[in-house]
């Protein structure tokens, strides 16, 4: 067999190889991943404010920092949206979009949660640290926690002395150390993709293997009327 009529088979083979690597190998998930920059809750980029947070009054910006250093970045933290990817020290900051809860106390609480089989927060398991209400003048509240499992956390804000209501209350939740929701879907994009170029693979390498072992006897009876036996 030439070199060409094995072609066909080696690019079968180079894209099941070359899938089933992407497969296998992609980000890693759980405590020990990295930055995701296609996760939109957990990459970050300031100047783009692509981790704000609303309810009906009040929007912030939120981001959840730990110490370390990102390539090509200087800042002395890795900034993460609402996947943290790893347990630890964690500092959290709220920027105030609103300059009038600027000149209003703030008070801030940092809770673990427990989460139904419906996705949804049951109730609070433990409060891991806790602000009393005061005035943030620059715009920027923040608090830090060192989270020692993973699992599901919110930063819960109470906005003004009297914050009786859920409208006075802004909710952030973030998970720490635990695979992203976005990614529970994602392998079985790359299997269905892996499974359809392997078939359509495998589909022109008998199309192709059809037409040689056709035209094979073709080929033998034009050389036979063109050189006849002598």
């Amino acid at each position: 067999m030439s070199k060409f009529d094995r072609a066909p088979a080696r690019l079968a083979c180079f894209l099941s190889v070359t899938l089933l690597a992407g497969l296998l190998g992609g980000p890693a998930l759980g405590a020990n991943a990295p930055r995701d920059p296609l996760n939109g809750r957990q990459s970050y980029s300031g100047s783009n404010m692509n981790c704000l947070i609303a309810n009906d009054f009040y929007v912030i910006h939120f981001t959840a920092l730990q110490p370390g250093t990102f390539k090509n970045e200087a800042t002395p933290f890795e900034k993460y949206c609402q996947e943290v990817p790893q347990i630890g020290k964690t500092y959290l900051t709220m920027d105030l979009l609103d300059r009038d809860v600027r000149s209003t106390p703030i008070s801030l609480r940092v809770v673990e949660e427990e989460f139904g089989v419906d996705g949804t927060p049951t109730r609070e398991i433990a409060t891991l640290a806790e602000v009393p209400a005061k005035i943030y003048k620059n715009g920027t509240a923040d608090t830090q926690v060192d989270i020692t499992k993973p699992g599901h956390y919110a930063l819960i804000a109470s906005i003004g002395e009297d914050a009786i209501t859920e409208d006075d209350r802004l909710r952030i939740p973030f998970s720490v150390g635990l695979p992203s929701p976005s990614k529970s879907t994602d392998w079985m994009g790359k299997l269905t993709a892996f499974i359809t170029i392997a078939f359509f693979g495998t589909m022109a390498l008998i199309g192709f293997r059809t037409w040689r072992a056709y035209r094979r006897p073709k080929a033998a009876e034009a050389d036979a009327l063109r050189y006849p036996p002598a």
